[in-house]
């Protein structure tokens, strides 16, 4: 039988060693004595997980050139960036995204495939487009350490997909399908969790313990970076926040309810509006051009729809107080457009204690930011795993 304490410190060593890797990939040419600082951890435990990660193949040790001074030359550390890859998947309807990352997260390599109607065929065209971007960079089958993707759905604390209601998928084991298909692990989580992950990991987060993550293309996301992690909540269902209701009686949701964020401010939203205007357009890159271009009743559209926005955003500050908040997705593009009126009614109705501490920021990930969550997503479980290291 194992013992508590035995699992107690064998959670404590990945803790440490997952906060020396990041604290390296973060800031590469530390040298030990500047990583023990910047870490707080003592020096034998360090050289230690220095000797693991340099074991494994991860860590790469320069030696800093001469400065002319006696005594031993510097090593400086730096992850070894192919050492282990990552696969990022952003599952949609239309389209599916692959990218390839090391352990720094570089991008390696990207594609996109057409989407599949079933859980199977989705499998089996990230798998043939995974094979196809490691031939590209010319590397084996075997440098693939796990998958992460992003699913635009409810996904549930232990990895199955409860419900997707834009693929029409319930209940299903895709991590297993997709493990069982590359025969390495491989994690399912919803997209916008996944895309929060990837702006604390890579983004410009990566310093801050609390943020809100809110995203808009066919419907509204929010991932909660809550304390220092997703807040998922016990069934993992957390963070719907394009459900927040902010009209009584008002719009149609894709939920069944009436009056949701989501059908003021998404991709969706907005493309209907402008389509209710009497000049439709074709999608939110069309929407922004001619809003750029100076179109004066689609730039009134996307005022209000930043107002509906500045209401939702001012009670989720409310109730969470967040560092800040994120924009991605269609929000990210169309920032310039929704921010003045969004800022004025969020400033006007988030208390006056929370208003001014609350930054409401853009993210920039761009169009890589759920692929980058996938990665995101793979490089913490791969630490969570007992037999990585």
């Amino acid at each position: 039988m194992i013992s508590k304490k035995k699992l107690n410190s064998a959670a404590i060593r990945r803790a440490n060693t997952a906060r020396v890797f990041h604290a390296i990939r973060q800031q590469p040419g530390l040298s030990p004595r500047g990583l023990g600082q910047l870490t707080g951890i003592d020096g034998a435990t360090l050289s230690i997980i220095l000797g693991q990660l340099e074991q494994d193949g991860l860590l790469i040790r320069d030696t800093a050139a001469a400065t002319g001074h006696s005594g031993r030359p510097k090593s400086l550390l730096s992850i070894d960036a192919k050492a282990r890859l990552m696969a990022g998947v952003a599952l949609e309807v239309d389209e599916i995204q692959i990218l390839i990352a090391g352990l720094t997260g570089a991008r390696l390599a990207v594609l996109s495939v057409p989407g599949c109607p079933t859980p199977e065929g989705a499998a089996g065209a990230i798998k043939a487009g995974i094979l196809a971007l490691l031939k590209q960079l010319g590397l084996a089958r075997k440098s693939l350490a796990c998958i992460g993707v992003g699913v635009p759905g409810l996904v549930g604390a232990d990895g199955r997909l409860v419900l997707a209601p834009a693929l029409a998928w319930r209940d299903v084991d895709f991590a297993g399908l997709l493990s069982a298909a590359l025969g390495v692990p491989a994690y399912l989580e919803n997209d916008t969790n996944v895309a929060a992950a990837a702006e604390h990991l890579f983004g410009g987060s990566q310093n801050v313990a609390n943020f809100v993550y809110i995203s808009g293309n066919s419907g509204l996301g929010g991932g909660l970076y809550l304390g220092g992690g997703i807040y998922r909540g016990p069934r993992g269902l957390a963070g719907e926040l394009g459900h927040m209701k902010l009209v009584p009686n008002g719009r149609l949701c894709a939920c069944g309810g009436h009056g949701c964020l989501q059908t003021y401010v998404s991709g969706h939203a907005i493309l209907q509006r402008v389509a209710e205007s009497g000049s439709p357009a074709a999608d939110m890159s069309v929407v922004r051009a001619r809003a750029l271009a100076g179109d004066d009743k689609l730039r009134a559209i996307l005022a209000e729809a930043g107002e509906a926005l500045g209401l939702g955003l001012a009670s989720l500050a409310n109730l969470l107080a967040p560092e800040r908040i994120v924009l991605g997705g269609s929000l990210a593009g169309l920032a310039a457009f929704l921010l003045p009126s969004c800022r004025q009614v969020f400033n006007a109705n988030a208390m006056p204690g929370i208003a001014g501490d609350v930054a409401i920021t853009v993210s920039e990930l761009d169009a890589f930011a759920i692929p980058m969550g996938g990665v995101a997503l793979a490089l913490q479980r791969l630490f969570d795993d007992p037999g990585f290291f």
